[in-house]
């Protein structure tokens, strides 16, 4: 091995990382390690940028473009719909359409895209027979990853692997030289579904009954529970004011799903509606919270400078400090970390980029660029410097000068319901969102407060924070709070509906809260739980950052529901407005997406070639418009081929294919072909758990050639089974992104995936070992 070969493998092995644990966006980590191999004289400039002109990144664009016309036109969706109509209820029967149909639309179309438009459907299928989505959203993910195995241009893995060799001078794939194994996976991950997978599936039921049309998703997401009405009394000072105005749902920790005033419903008001004495709030919430939430009515506030806290508190500073690089602490939130107990000091505010949390603090989850603001005494300050956690900015009161007008006191009268409760009692910091700094008693003052402090009348309380939930909190009066009339009570009318939307496996909405999304104004929706690794999630939804895999539950008016199943970031799981579909122009897709087999079939022309003409007339028929053709284009995916398919052409000069190769063929050459092609299978199915199946093609294709070329074998029996085992990744929900897509739609945990996944995974490496020579031979 020499230098520079060892040089290379760490640049791989370091991207490779970056790639699983995703620190850095895959095409950017792609990106840096061609401009690496560029500099390092690894890639002639003229070398490095080939993969974007590259007739394997012309294929997969056009694909999106002709996969996207069939679901604008609505062919993809009139597929989806016939299934329950011709299949019935039986749960074997729908696994079995389900994974036959998704399998033959994603052979011409993205997996992602050919799971995405059934989705609607499968969500519909669960109320109507009686089944939960756990058994029938993983089975539609199987079934469209198996499917894209069918063809040359049902995955990008087949697509690159075909590629590589017509770059090598070698004859490449046409587009149904997949097709016989192909079919044979399909059948086969269809069979194990419904003997084997169908066992292991989990069976997390639906709350309510089997219903006839759509499903009750207020029973799903256990809202039914939840809700209870707040009727405003007369005289009320929140009398004639907005509910933005009034901040009730922020002050009272509830969502407000409908406002009743003199016999008239308003559902999912949004922030211009007006609250009147005598109007009835049904709310989604804890009623007991808002019951112990009002026991703060009746304490008195008072401001409070940052200057006068040197005075009042006797040593006690502020803090401003971000998290250091490689921390243990990042991506964990405060109240996991134990912070306050940990450390000593109090955290009081939060920076994450522009915007500035006070409240709710303990959920924020830590980043690299967060800036943290703290009190504390002198000594916990200075052991928080020395900490290698932490990289101190500024320290002393003027460090928190940025919460100039968030500091205030509330003192505790003598009748206050407060008295005589332990600070832990009272949950004063987690009911109202804001945070209890510290406690003055005489002329005695306390940081970290103790939970089993007992609070006396004449304390005051240090509350850094927004004061205006409070200040709403005191104007309520004397509310009156009722169980609501759950059979009675409507959430959905001709105007407004409920929807379940899981985040896209693109999506940017991923890692930021609903907050930094401005989501409410920005879409027009109202989120009302969320649903994340089989657990409904009610509680402080606006500063829980997203997750890929989540699936929300949302309330709004029934044309914001249509505009948000057209947005990139989200997959809405309800049939689309069949007015808003293209369906005059359906036999134009179609016979688009026939002209490009036709071209490929006969040979022709070339499949880029084919697919491009394809992607070109369905814009120019109307299909699908140039506006819609790069929004549909999954460019993060373009990009990442586009950067890493250079990298494969380094492996190969340097002789880092060869030494690779050489180990191969040193280990399983003497067992023979059989065995050489088990390992390079079991190389590329273990890679592509954690990678895209694109990568890993790139990375094993210089070995797969160079290995065949030392031992005298055809590679087109090695690079078939490695594209394929590269496309068939199951064991986790990253493994591919339509793993992803179904997570939160089927409440599935990551544990779900290695179970039903692993057995799979097993039984494709089985069949492509015994299959791939009969149809490609060693020879």
């Amino acid at each position: 091995m020499t230098l520079e070969i060892a040089f290379l493998f760490a640049l791989l092995i370091g991207m490779v990382v970056l790639f699983l644990t995703e620190k850095l966006p895959v095409d950017l980590t792609a990106f840096l390690g061609l401009v690496i191999l560029i500099f390092g004289g690894y890639l002639s400039p003229s070398q490095a940028f080939t993969g974007f002109s590259s007739p394997a990144v012309i294929t997969m664009m056009s694909v999106f473009i002709v996969g996207a016309a069939l679901l604008e036109t609505g062919v993809a969706h009139f597929i989806g719909g016939r299934i329950h109509a011709i299949v019935g209820n039986s749960e074997t029967r729908l696994m079995v359409t389900l994974m036959l149909v998704a399998g033959v639309m994603s052979a011409f179309m993205n997996n992602i895209a050919a799971t995405a438009v059934l989705m609607p459907a499968v969500a519909t299928l669960g109320p109507r027979t009686g089944l939960a989505p756990s058994r029938l959203f993983m089975p539609l993910a199987f079934g469209a990853i198996l499917g894209g195995t069918t063809t040359l241009v049902g995955t990008p893995p087949n697509i690159l692997a075909a590629q590589v060799l017509a770059d090598r001078g070698l004859e490449p794939f046409t587009l149904f030289d997949f097709t016989p194994i192909g079919i044979c996976l399909l059948l086969l991950g269809t069979v194990y579904m419904i003997t084997i997978g169908k066992r292991l599936l989990p069976a997390r039921e639906q709350h309510g009954p089997k219903l006839d049309g759509g499903g009750d998703l207020s029973q799903v997401y256990q809202l039914r529970e939840r809700l209870f009405s707040i009727r405003i009394p007369r005289h009320s000072p929140l009398h004639g004011r907005t509910l933005a105005e009034t901040r009730l749902g922020n002050a009272l920790g509830v969502k407000v799903l409908s406002i009743v005033h003199e016999g008239r419903e308003q559902l999912a008001p949004d922030g211009k509606a007006l609250i009147r004495q005598g109007s009835v709030l049904m709310v989604d919430g804890s009623a007991n919270d808002v019951r112990e939430i009002l026991r703060l009515q009746g304490v008195e506030v008072q401001t409070a400078e940052v200057d006068e806290l040197p005075a009042l508190s006797g040593g006690v500073g502020g803090v401003r400090f971000k998290i250091a690089a490689g921390s243990p602490l990042l991506g964990r939130n405060l109240r996991e970390i134990g912070f306050r107990e940990r450390f000593g000091v109090v955290v009081v505010g939060i920076r994450h980029g522009d915007i500035l949390q006070q409240s709710h603090l303990a959920q924020h989850v830590l980043h690299p660029d967060d800036t943290v603001l703290a009190l504390g005494t002198r000594q916990q300050l200075e052991a928080l410097a020395a900490s290698e956690d932490f990289a101190a900015e500024d320290f002393g009161l003027t460090a928190l000068e940025e919460l100039r007008d968030q500091v205030f006191w509330i003192r505790i009268p003598e009748d206050s319901p407060l008295v005589g409760l332990s600070m832990g009692q009272s949950r004063l910091g987690e009911l109202i969102g804001l945070t209890v700094a510290g406690l003055i008693r005489a002329s005695e003052t306390r940081l970290a407060i103790q939970p089993d402090e007992t609070l006396l009348a004449g304390d005051r309380l240090l509350i850094v924070g927004n004061s205006a939930d409070l200040q709403t909190l005191l104007e309520l009066g004397d509310v009156r709070l009722d169980d609501a009339d759950t059979a009675s009570s409507t959430l959905e009318s001709d105007d407004v509906g409920m929807v379940e939307v899981a985040l896209s496996p693109r999506s940017s909405a991923a890692g930021r809260t609903m907050a930094e999304l401005d989501f409410r104004d920005r879409y027009g929706m109202f989120a009302v739980a969320l649903w994340r690794e089989g657990k409904t999630v009610h509680s402080d939804l606006a500063h829980l950052e997203l997750r890929f895999g989540d699936a929300l539950l949302l309330q709004g008016p029934r044309e914001k529901i249509q505009k948000l199943a057209n947005d990139a970031d989200f997959v809405v799981l309800a049939e689309a407005d069949p007015s808003s579909r293209r369906t005059r122009k359906a036999p134009y897709a179609v016979g688009c997406l026939a002209l490009m087999i036709g071209l490929v079939a006969s040979g022709y022309q070339p499949i880029h070639v084919a697919a491009f003409t394809a992607a070109s007339l369905v814009i120019l028929a109307g299909a699908l418009t140039m506006r819609e053709a790069y929004q549909v284009i999954e460019w993060r995916a373009i990009f990442l081929v586009a950067a890493v398919l250079p990298v494969g052409l380094a492996i190969e000069q340097t002789g880092a294919a060869l030494l690779i190769a050489e180990s191969v063929a040193s280990v399983a050459g003497p067992l023979g072909p059989y065995a050489v092609l088990a390992a390079l299978v079991f190389l590329a199915s273990m890679l592509s758990q954690g990678l895209d199946g694109a990568p890993a093609v790139v990375l094993l294709a210089p070995v797969v050639l160079q290995t065949a070329e030392n031992l005298g074998y055809s590679p087109y029996p090695f690079m078939r089974g490695v594209s394929l085992a590269a496309s068939a990744a199951f064991m986790t929900p990253f493994s591919h992104k339509a793993n992803l897509l179904v997570m939160g739609a089927g409440g599935y945990k990551s544990s779900d995936y290695l179970k039903v996944g692993t057995p799979l995974t097993v039984l494709v490496f089985i069949v492509l070992v015994i299959l791939v020579p009969v149809f490609f031979p060693f020879h």
